[in-house]
């Protein structure tokens, strides 16, 4: 009986390493996902102020259009365009990218709780 007991116990104590194991992977998982979003989120915040000021870039650009020779304000107007739709694509990439992780990195955290 003591022998079946002691066998439990070690089973026991055997799986509560193994748990314990995987919750410091998951821990550190986590933590290299919080880890990504920040500097994500950090990016995306970037590229938000850098599209309001090429929106702010525009706007001069165009009110300056009309006091200066057209055809050079309109190459530069269309210039700050595309380099605003390149970085509102990027944005949503990486907005993309950034949903992504985060739903990764709730379901860790439900796996996590659920130990």
């Amino acid at each position: 009986m003591e022998a079946i007991k002691a066998q439990k116990l070690e089973k026991l104590k055997i799986e509560a390493e193994q748990n314990g194991e995987r919750a410091n992977g998951f821990e550190a998982e986590v933590k290299e996902l919080k880890a990504v979003i920040a500097k994500q989120e950090t990016e995306i915040q970037g590229l938000n102020n850098k599209v309001a000021l090429l929106t702010a870039d525009l706007e001069r650009a165009e009110k300056r259009a009309d006091d200066s020779t057209a055809a050079h304000h309109e190459r530069k107007a269309k210039q700050l365009e595309t380099e605003k739709a390149e970085l509102e694509k990027k944005h949503d990439e990486l907005t993309v990218v950034h949903t992504a992780l985060k739903s990764e990195f709730e379901e860790t955290l439900k796996s996590l709780e659920a130990l």
